[in-house]
This record gives C-alpha cells, sequence and structure tokens, in this order.
C-alpha cells in the first residue's frame, strides 16, 4: 500500500456530529471522560465518513451516542490520540478500510463488561473489512535496529523500547475482519507490529473473521482474557521474536464455517521468522509465556493443528487445553525442537479428543510435555468460561459449536 494519507488536523470536515479536539496531554491513562485541556474549540466532523489522519498534538474523543461509519483508512499519526468511550460502535464499509496507530499514537478503547466498543462491517461476512492494526517502538528481529515495514498499512514499525505505551485496549468486540487486499495478503482481526509492555490489551473479542484472530510481530506486549472463534486462519499467530504474554485465551472453530474454502486452521501458529539465522538483534527468537488456554478444533482441513510450533520459536505454555484437532502439538525445525527437550516448558495439558497427541519430522517429542486431565485452560475446559460471557455476545460455548 502507498503512503498516502491525510495530514490535516482533523479528519473530514463536514457536519452532523461535535466531538471535542483538544491538544495531547502527558496523561496515558486517558478515559472516555477526559478531554484534555486548554480550551481548544470544538470541530464537526461527519461520522458517516470516518477516515483521514488525525494528527500529532491532537486528541479525538468519539461521542458513543453516535455510530460512526468507517469508509476508508483511518490513521492515528504519532502524538496524536483517539479515545473511544465504552459502547461506541464503529461500523465498516466492505474493502480495505480500517484503523491503524502509528508509532507514538495512542488509542484509548475504553469498553466496560456491560457496554463494550464494537468494530464490525456492514455486512456480516468474514473478510468484509480490514481490521484494527496497531505499531509500536518495540523491537522485531527483522533488521539490527529492531525496525520493519509492516505488511498492513506498509508503515515502518518496531525500534528498541520494549516498554513502549501505545495505549490501552479494553473490552473490544471486533467482526468480520480480514479482508484481503492482493492475493497473497489479508487483514487480521487485531495486528500488532512492535507493541510494547507499555500497552493493555484485556477482554478482546473477534469472531468471523478471515484470516488470523490476533498476531504479534516481536514487540513485548502482554494481553489477557482473549476470546476468538470462528476466524478462517489461526486464533493466535506470533513472529518476529514477541516475547510477551498472554493468559486466559479461549479460541474455537465455529462449525458453521465447518464445510468453507477456509474452515479455520491452527488455535497457535508460533513463528520467529527472523532474516538471521542465530537471532542476534531485536528480541532474538519469539519466546511468549502462554498460560490458562482452550484451544479448540475440529477435523477439517491440512492444518488442524491445536499448536504448531517452528521457525525457531520458542515458548513456555501452562494450563492449556487442546480438544478435536487432529493433531495436539505438531513440532517443527531443529532450533525449535531444541528448545522444547531442552527444559519443561510445556506443562498441564489437557487432550481432549485429540487423535494424534504429538507430531515431529525427525525426532521424538513425547517427553517435553506433561499431561494433566484435571487442567482447565481458559477456566472452565472446553466450555465457554465465566469471564468470557455476555460481553462477547454469547452465553455458552463447547466442542459441539466448534464442528465436530
Amino acid at each position: 500500500m502507498k503512503k498516502t494519507f491525510l495530514k490535516a488536523a482533523l479528519l473530514s470536515l463536514t457536519t452532523i456530529a461535535t466531538f471535542t479536539i483538544t491538544s495531547c496531554s502527558n496523561d496515558d491513562n486517558r478515559d472516555g471522560n477526559d478531554n484534555g485541556n486548554g480550551g481548544n474549540p470544538s470541530a464537526t466532523i461527519n461520522p458517516a465518513d470516518f477516515k483521514g489522519s488525525i494528527a500529532s498534538g491532537t486528541t479525538v474523543t468519539l461521542d458513543p451516542s453516535e455510530t460512526y461509519q468507517l469508509t476508508g483508512k483511518l490513521v492515528v499519526e504519532e502524538g496524536a490520540s483517539l479515545i473511544i468511550p465504552a459502547g461506541t460502535q464503529v461500523v465498516a464499509a466492505e474493502g480495505s478500510t480500517y484503523l491503524i496507530v502509528d508509532r507514538g499514537g495512542k488509542i484509548f478503547i475504553n469498553g466496560t463488561e456491560s457496554d463494550p466498543v464494537v468494530f464490525e462491517g456492514a455486512s456480516h461476512q468474514p473478510g468484509y473489512w480490514g481490521g484494527i492494526v496497531l505499531l509500536g517502538n518495540a523491537p522485531s528481529n527483522r533488521s539490527a535496529s529492531g525496525t520493519s515495514t509492516s505488511e498492513l498499512g506498509d508503515m515502518v514499525y518496531g525500534g528498541t523500547n520494549k516498554e513502549d505505551n501505545s495505549g490501552s485496549i479494553n473490552y473490544l468486540v471486533i467482526k468480520d475482519s480480514g479482508f484481503k487486499y492482493n492475493p497473497e495478503k489479508e487483514f487480521n482481526g487485531l495486528s500488532l507490529f512492535g507493541v510494547g509492555s507499555g500497552t493493555t490489551i484485556s477482554h478482546v473479542y473477534v469472531t468471523d473473521g478471515a484470516d488470523d484472530g490476533i498476531e504479534f510481530f516481536g514487540g513485548n506486549v502482554n494481553v489477557d482474557h482473549i476470546v476468538v472463534t470462528g476466524v478462517g486462519d489461526d486464533s493466535v499467530d506470533w513472529t518476529e521474536g514477541w516475547q510477551g504474554s498472554a493468559s486466559y485465551i479461549y479460541a474455537a472453530r465455529k462449525k458453521e464455517y465447518f464445510d468453507a474454502t477456509e474452515p479455520g486452521n491452527r488455535g497457535i501458529e508460533a513463528d520467529t521468522q527472523d532474516t538471521d539465522p542465530t537471532t542476534t538483534f531485536g528480541n532474538g527468537v519469539s519466546n511468549p509465556a502462554i498460560k490458562n488456554a482452550t484451544f479448540i478444533g475440529n477435523l477439517k482441513g491440512s492444518e488442524s493443528q491445536g499448536l504448531k510450533l517452528r521457525a525457531g520459536s520458542q515458548g513456555k505454555f501452562d494450563n492449556i487445553v487442546i480438544a478435536n484437532f487432529n493433531t495436539g502439538l505438531d513440532f517443527e525445525t531443529e532450533r525449535t525442537t531444541d528448545w522444547f527437550t531442552s527444559g519443561n516448558y510445556i506443562t498441564n495439558i489437557n487432550f481432549v479428543s485429540v487423535p494424534t497427541v504429538w507430531a515431529s519430522e525427525d525426532i521424538d517429542m513425547s517427553e517435553v510435555f506433561s499431561i494433566n486431565p484435571e487442567a482447565s485452560g481458559a477456566g472452565n475446559g472446553t466450555a465457554l468460561p465465566d469471564w468470557a460471557k455476555n460481553w462477547t455476545g454469547l452465553t455458552e460455548f463447547d466442542v459441539a459449536d466448534a464442528g465436530n
């Protein structure tokens, strides 16, 4: 994609709704009631044509009583902030419509359990629109400088600040994402490029997307309470040296897509994908901590694997439920198998109706994990945990809903 976006201090300057536009403050814990200070005048913006750029030095706070029609690319530039209060709804037009936060920009999605923020397509179908993309200053292992260029938005991300802060996301629902903008590339629900540990991401639900639910491209961000259902590719994906953590994950295929061209792939796809075989720069190899997670599949497709661990990725896994995938743990590449045979990094795994518990190309991996039939995963075994109910729109979910 070309790096062409508006450089105006406001978004599209038409009429209808009034938003407060203020100077940015140094407060990184903004909420929907924080309009900053400085007495800057209000501006009129049309929520029916929500696109463009929020310029450096500007804070935009949305009005939850309005429905915002995302009609193109919306960029939060370096030094700018976007605040989205609880209950706000954003409806995206078909195609390459997406929200991207540049390095040094901040987003504050302030949903609550009773009033989540919702991004969805104007029509409910996988791949209808793009998704949400965050770019941070934490390192990628693609280069010695820790930087690279994002495949989504074609913008530079990464750096050396592992504690970088891109804002906060709480109680966010993303539906219908994953637009394919060329034959080889498509959006994820939530894409995190070089996002640092100063960023808060908690209670995010991605459903009915065409590609991955959430993908990490390097960085050190920690996430918790993640729900992914019915995506066409992997529920959770990482690469480029991500070294954060993810806890309380409930991810499942959906029976509605059992016979679809893309019925869903892996629960986790773990890569490093560095350009240096010894991975001496950036964050080094991917090595996140994954704890308290449930992954539910079905037997369709060639990538029915609970956890695919490969390409030099490391990781630490504890209290994991893997249900109804053809293969539970699939190991690939020497650097990855060397890591998992060197220590006790996969513990308390509960396999439910998994025909092949583990697979590897050329090495016995039967001793690298410990089985615990009592492991509860995300909190309730294969059933939807209480923390995932209601704000997601779900009141129940289990293996039968995944299609087996």
